[in-house]
């Protein structure tokens, strides 16, 4: 599976082309990846076929941040279209720019790429709130409510809407702030009967789709809404400890940046739904769970702003204190990366936006260094950026980076394709503030 080694095969013997890249990009995980690439174009199939959502081999390689230069190079060398655009008028470079490709965005400039519209719908403009609960205000009945459609309509439970709702709708609660809690309790019960009908599957060892990046997100989400334990907690915390890796982490399942980016997310992600939801009969084996999966935290190398707030928010729940070295090494290393505007980047090749920024304030409240001399201003500047961004609809708008694979849908959330990222932004952002309205 891993080389979709059966479609080469096939390749070999001069079945049709077209079709057989098709299932070689989709049956590669993850989408597309390096062995499989260069396997396609080593065989000579056409640079320039138009795989799954419009995109090119190029494209794809571009869109991978594990992608070695040669392949791209051998891309260009066999005739790859430069300035080819996806559905969504997205190019090459475009692509290497969302996703940090430092070294491929050099190299497809130089060979003269360029950029495309990178989607084909334009946001409006912000209109600041005047105040953290206003902003608050705005964002968290429209965040309820595509909370309830996307799980009517998607048939699963998404972190982008499900999960990190829970989490807003608590930290507001908390913060004094009104919620819809009939609302609230529905998709709270709704969940429950979903997780409920994997229980079986998931004690014979079959996880729900995204397995323990899918699972993790969705106990944290309980955690966040104080659910309490049952039988079918109880089976998705034992097929997350069965996942952990010897080192002490999580593998993430696929690649879907920002939200599932890779292994710190992950194993921090899983750490905290062990803590929580880790059957108590059987305590002292998931505290070493736990155990090892700090230990894998502590040595563990962030190379982006998703993954040093992750290891941060590990960390913090694992009850590091914020004086120790690597809780330290990491503020340090998120403050330097705040840009002039007072918010920060999921990227260095991209612009500031609520996602990335959002995360960070957070991480810095649950390392408890907001209030360090060398966070507060910082602090304070990323808060003023959130508040002049939001649009008067409550949400804030960010651009996807990962390449479409489920069928769009209306989700009730503004910002067409890119409405589940934008819902994740809003989400992340919207915790922020609430936390910061707590002390007010």
């Amino acid at each position: 599976r891993a080389d979709c080694a059966k479609c080469f095969e096939l390749l070999a013997d001069g079945a049709d082309r077209a079709t057989l890249t098709r299932a070689a990009i989709i049956l590669s995980p993850p989408q597309g990846d390096a062995r499989t690439i260069k396997a396609l174009v080593d065989r000579g199939v056409d640079p320039n076929l138009r795989v799954p959502k419009g995109h090119t081999l190029l494209m794809l390689s571009a869109s991978s941040d594990a992608m070695p230069v040669e392949t791209v190079k051998a891309l260009l060398e066999r005739g790859a279209d430069l300035n080819a655009k996806d559905g969504v008028g997205k190019t090459a470079l475009d692509w290497a720019k969302l996703m940090g490709s430092g070294p491929i965005v050099d190299l497809l400039a130089k060979a003269g790429a360029k950029e495309g519209s990178w989607s084909l719908y334009r946001a409006p403009g912000p209109k600041p709130a005047a105040s953290i609960r206003t902003a608050l205000e705005r964002s968290v009945p429209l965040l309820q409510k595509a909370d309830a459609v996307f799980l009517q309509k998607g048939g699963c439970v998404s972190c982008h809407h499900n999960t990190f709702t829970s989490m807003t709708v608590s930290l507001a609660r908390k913060g004094g702030l009104k919620v819809d809690e009939q609302e609230a309790r529905d998709q709270q019960k709704k969940i429950g009967a979903y997780i409920e009908t994997w229980r079986e599957r998931a004690l014979q060892g079959v996880g729900i789709p995204g397995e323990s990046s899918a699972i993790s997100y969705i106990l944290l989400g309980f955690a966040a809404a104080n659910y309490p334990p049952e039988a079918a907690t109880d089976a998705l915390a034992r097929f997350l400890k069965s996942q952990q890796g010897p080192d002490g982490a999580w593998r993430a399942f696929g690649h879907r940046p920002p939200m599932a980016p890779g292994d710190i997310q992950a194993t921090a992600a899983s750490l905290r739904s062990l803590q929580v939801y880790g059957p108590k009969a059987q305590r002292a084996k998931y505290d070493e769970a736990i155990s090892r999966a700090t230990k894998w935290l502590m040595k563990a190398q962030p190379q982006n702003t998703d993954e040093r707030v992750f290891q941060l928010f590990g960390l913090a729940w694992a009850g590091v204190k914020p004086d120790h070295e690597i809780i330290k090494r990491g503020v340090r290393e998120l403050l330097a990366q705040q840009r002039t505007d007072g918010g920060w980047a999921q990227l260095p090749t991209l612009t500031s936006d609520a996602y990335a920024t959002g995360q960070v304030l957070l991480a810095l409240r649950q390392a408890r260094t907001h209030k360090m001399p060398s966070c507060a201003t910082a602090y304070q500047r990323g808060i003023e950026f959130l508040l002049k961004t939001q649009l008067e609809d409550g949400s804030w708008y960010i651009r996807s980076r990962s390449v479409p694979l489920q069928p769009y849908f209306e989700g009730g959330f503004p910002h067409g394709n890119e409405q589940w990222i934008s819902a994740a932004g809003t989400n992340w952002a919207a915790m922020a503030l609430a936390e910061t309205l707590r002390e007010e």
